[in-house]
């Protein structure tokens, strides 16, 4: 058998963001060495630096900013600027609009739910990303008939709507979606055996191409639910709410493309199979694979504690999925009781304005005594074991490396029931309503006032983890799949070939 080739697509994670997913990835990439992958991150913007040691196994990074960039195509194809010269003179001088008019016209049929055919729309975009291997990208969009074809489907649909019809912003920020969005579809794609994306999102774009062009085997793997998740964002946002409307259909529709199109769907946890059943999956294609650690790292290391203090730790990003805000406010119950009582946050702070909330409620709870931003940290296994008790008070989640490392390493996790927490954590650790800070805080109360009681329920976590959530269990897991995958793939590249070599009668 030859070397399978994989590529990876992810969004805004692995290579240039740490993580969970990005620790995912890494792991894949590190221990499949007999996998050649190539990898197509999406970015914010170029200007971002490696976090992670790349194997000899990857061949090649194909990075594609969304924002940030005058022209899109400068970072994404290595071409010499005379054939983008050539390009835009080409697309200016020809009627390219009139070819790109009926994708564009079936694609808003799709976000505003007039249409439900996602063959004839992944056909469509297939023609998309053709479309741009001739003509310009900048060109074509700034291009103002594309703008009046737009500008005329959106007036038509709300013709009848009286009150709060979409504005010129309205209008101009739907377009800009479209125009930064849809540059996930510009890479010159590698033919592979397999297209493996991180996410039901833009990122899976390229693996429903890549399944048209090459006939490749479009793997998905749902960590967080992509679509759960972006209406939980957009509940927070305060953009207009025709906008909003605008980017949720077009984000529903990326979803249900990314699972109408993914040959096996592969959650981290069975939690996620019930949504993914909801927009449609087959359960047949559904193959859940669970997120897998380093025990050998993370483990019980005795950790002199520089102050002699009952310690809560969590390791979490500042982002309100993480809901930081129930972390404090648990610590203002539990200091009631406990009054010596530290909570530490590791974690970046990739929401600034969130950050600020944070601060100011801990100051409000008069915590600040008790609760330290300890910022990010290299060593989590560290971070862990520096804890009497593990929390976790996300609002969203799918599996994550947190509670499955913390318990690792013999500590008692107390999570909120987001995802698949419940699969691992129940009997070994305490699983919590979202938000329910009086709940958490009575758990923490507990398990620091029966220290013998959490060293025996952190032994027991150790060894259930030993038994299922190891590196080698995901690794070997994803290895069989990605050799079934591969042997289907070479098995359907036979019939066609075989079809297009008999001789016509």
């Amino acid at each position: 058998m030859s070397r399978i080739k994989v590529v990876w697509t992810g969004e805004g994670t692995y290579p240039y963001v740490t993580g969970g997913v990005s620790t995912w990835a890494d792991i894949l990439v590190h221990e499949l060495r007999n996998i050649d992958f190539v990898l197509i991150p999406i970015q914010m913007h170029p200007y971002v630096k490696l976090k992670f040691e790349i194997p000899p196994n990857v061949a090649q990074i194909i990075n594609v900013p969304l924002w940030g960039t005058e022209e899109p195509i400068e970072y994404i194809r290595e071409i010499d600027f005379a054939r983008v010269y050539e390009s835009k003179i080409r697309t200016r001088k020809s009627d390219a609009i009139k070819k790109l008019e009926p994708i564009m016209l079936l694609t808003l049929d799709h976000i505003f739910r007039k249409k439900d055919d996602l063959d004839m729309l992944g056909d469509a975009l297939y023609e998309f990303y053709e479309f741009f291997h001739t003509y310009d990208y900048y060109e074509t969009f700034r291009d103002e008939k594309l703008w009046s074809v737009y500008r005329d489907y959106i007036l038509e649909h709300y013709k009848d709507i009286k009150e709060d019809a979409p504005s010129v912003f309205d209008m101009v920020e739907g377009l800009r979606y479209l125009y930064r969005f849809f540059i996930s579809l510009l890479p010159e794609l590698p033919k592979a055996h397999i297209y493996h994306s991180s996410a039901a999102a833009f990122c899976g774009l390229s693996c429903v191409i890549a399944k048209k062009k090459f006939g490749s085997k479009f793997l998905l793997t749902e960590h967080g639910v992509y679509i759960r998740e972006q209406y939980l964002a957009a509940s927070r946002n305060k953009m207009p709410y025709r906008t909003k409307e605008f980017m949720m259909g077009l984000i529903t529709l990326i979803s249900k493309l990314n699972f109408h199109f993914a040959d096996v769907v592969s959650p981290v946890c069975n939690y996620n199979s019930r949504w993914e059943k909801k927009w449609g999956v087959k359960e047949e294609k559904i193959h859940t694979i669970y997120n897998g650690i380093d025990t050998t790292k993370f483990r019980k290391i005795e950790m002199e504690k520089e102050e002699d203090r009952p310690i809560v730790v969590m390791v979490a990003r500042i982002d309100p999925l993480k809901d930081i805000e129930t972390f404090i406010r648990t610590a203002h119950i539990v200091k009631e009781k406990i009054p010596d009582v530290l909570f530490k946050l590791y974690g970046p702070i990739v929401d600034e304005k969130y950050y600020h909330t944070c601060k100011n409620l801990a100051k409000e709870l008069n915590v600040e005594n008790n609760f330290i931003f300890a910022g990010s940290t290299s060593s989590p296994e560290k971070a862990y074991n520096e804890g009497d008790v593990v929390m976790l008070t996300s609002i969203s989640e799918a599996f994550p490396f947190v509670v499955i490392e913390a318990m690792a390493c013999e500590k008692v996790v107390i999570s909120s029931d987001v995802g698949g927490t419940k699969e691992v954590l129940e009997g070994y650790g305490f699983v919590i309503k979202p938000k329910d800070y009086n709940e958490f805080a009575d758990k923490v109360i507990y398990m620091l006032e029966n220290p013998e009681i959490a060293e025996e329920m952190g032994r027991d976590a150790r060894e259930f983890i030993l038994n299922g959530f190891t590196i080698e269990d995901m690794v070997d897991n994803y290895g069989r799949l990605y050799k079934s995958l591969y042997t289907e793939f070479k098995e359907e590249e036979e019939i066609e070939w075989k079809k297009a070599v008999q001789p016509v009668s």
